[in-house]
């Protein structure tokens, strides 16, 4: 028997069709696997390309410049009057309201004056009467002092009269009743001649308590004179009325203030200076220091605190105004200032994106970033709008670029590509 007979004798069997179908599956599987490893990707490594990141890049200026930052302000009066009255008066009229702005020596309010004008009428009778007795006791003086003569020459010649009766009486030349009668009246002269000396010593220091009594009583009538003045409160100075405390009808006291003003003269902006500042405005003259209001106002730097207040961390510094225009702003208003420090050497202007970790910037040499550390010294406003920070660093020479791109993974070394760089 052939061999294809036995080969279709076998397959016609059905394990013979079992074996067939495996092989015919294997076959396949081989075929598949081989086509699989003869179409796979090659397992040689690609080389590895380091990413160049695009910045845009600035280049440094260093010049002199006036630093700036920008603070706020609130206007204050270093100046405010609370004006009170000595008087216990009724109020009779007030002619101003809050906010008004009044001149100097404006009359504010008008108190009663009945009891002020009728003690001023006492003090001027009590005056007259103490000129009159003042009057009365330089006449006495004058004429003691014009009788003092006569009265030393009674004495005189009593004194005589009973020396020449002392002789006859001791010659027995006159009875002892006569003498008596001698001795009486030069006792009585000596007693009357020294009355009038005393009177006459005394007298001076009589006129002299007389003109204090004068003097008193002038004194008195002008304290009268001065609670008159009193009854009408005027402006010290010129300014607007913060606040108005009575009304017609109501009673004065010496404890609670009529009303409240401020000197418009003394007005000024206190504003708060951060910390990194505070060293710089001690330093420098207070003229070199100004700022700019957001209405225009220009200010210049008047002093500094002394004292940080509490709940504070800066320190308070005063500005007074140069050039104004328009009203002025309300007590109190806070408002935008951009104060300007004095010019120095060597600062760089870069914008804020260009700051790393508040004191680092980069700069691209050769594509490659290079850190340098910075001394922030302020602000400035660029002329084209937007905010410019002034750094001061010795190792950026003028002409290094630096980056103006904020980099997540800006370190040294990162390859970089300048983008704006013509």
């Amino acid at each position: 028997m052939k061999l294809s007979e036995l080969k279709n004798r076998f397959l016609s069997t059905q394990r013979g069709r079992q074996f067939a179908l495996c092989g015919t599956i294997i076959g396949a599987a081989l075929l598949t696997s081989a086509s699989i490893f003869a179409t796979g990707p090659s397992a040689t490594p690609n080389a590895h390309v380091e990413k160049a990141w695009p910045v845009s890049v600035a280049i440094a200026q260093p010049d002199a410049i006036r630093p700036n930052f920008a603070a706020f302000g609130r206007l204050e009066a270093n100046r405010t009057a609370h004006l009170r009255s000595d008087l216990v008066a009724r109020i009779d009229q007030v002619h101003v309201q809050e906010g008004d702005q009044v001149v100097v020596d404006q009359l504010l309010v008008k108190l009663d004056d009945r009891e002020t004008r009728l003690q001023i009428l006492e003090r001027q009778a009590d005056l007259k009467q103490q000129q009159a007795n003042l009057a009365s006791l330089k006449l006495q003086l004058q004429l003691e002092q014009e009788n003092d003569a006569h009265f030393a020459s009674r004495h005189q010649l009593s004194q005589a009269k009973l020396r020449r009766h002392q002789d006859l009486m001791n010659k027995r030349l006159i009875s002892r009743a006569l003498f008596d009668e001698v001795v009486s009246q030069a006792d009585q002269a000596s007693i009357e001649y020294r009355n009038h000396v005393r009177v006459l010593t005394n007298l001076p220091n009589q006129v002299a308590a007389g003109e204090a009594q004068v003097a008193k009583a002038q004194a008195l009538l002008e304290q009268a004179h001065i609670d008159l003045e009193k009854t009408e409160i005027r402006a010290p100075f010129a300014g607007p009325v913060l606040a108005v405390h009575v009304a017609p009808g109501d009673h004065s006291s010496m404890a609670a203030p009529l009303l409240d003003m401020a000197q418009a003269s003394s007005f000024e902006v206190r504003v708060q200076i951060p910390d990194t500042y505070v060293r710089r405005f001690h330093n420098a003259a207070t003229n070199t220091i100004t700022a700019t209001a957001e209405n225009g106002a220009q200010l210049t730097l008047n002093r500094i605190a002394g004292l940080v207040r509490t709940g504070q961390t800066g320190t308070d510094a005063f500005f007074t105004f140069t050039q104004h225009n328009g009203p002025m702003p309300p007590l109190g208003r806070i408002f935008d200032v951009s104060i300007e420090l004095p010019t120095e050497q060597n600062l760089i202007a870069v914008p804020v994106q260009s700051i790393y970790e508040n004191n680092r910037v980069y700069v691209v040499k050769d594509n490659r970033l290079v850190g340098h550390e910075i001394q922030r010294i302020g602000e400035l406003e660029a002329d084209a709008g937007g905010l410019q920070v002034l750094v001061r660093s010795k190792a950026i020479q003028a002409g290094d670029q630096l980056i103006t791109t904020q980099l997540p993974r800006a370190i040294n070394g990162l390859l970089v590509e300048v983008a704006n760089q013509t």
